[in-house]
């Protein structure tokens, strides 16, 4: 997969890499799970997400509900559950 890199360095723009460098996953992943995030939200009503410490569902008309707490064991796990 060829790629176009851009980057504030004089050096790098331009430049066509060979391969998917971090920053591209994260520029493309936030705006996709946005999207799923609103799909999801169409279809069921509500989604579950991880947020201050908790599980919480949150509705269509923005009121939100915890399930359970996270537990310290799993705060060093990134957890992304949309």
């Amino acid at each position: 997969m060829k790629c176009k890199a851009r980057t504030n360095r004089g050096n790098t723009v331009g430049k066509r890499t060979e391969y998917v460098t971090k920053r591209m996953l994260v520029r493309a992943a936030g705006p996709a799970v946005r999207l799923a995030s609103q799909k999801a939200m169409e279809v069921a009503g509500y989604v579950v997400k991880a947020e201050n410490g908790w599980i919480a569902r949150e509705y269509q008309d923005g009121s939100k509900s915890r399930i359970s707490q996270i537990g310290s064991h799993l705060s060093r796990i990134p957890l992304v559950l949309d």
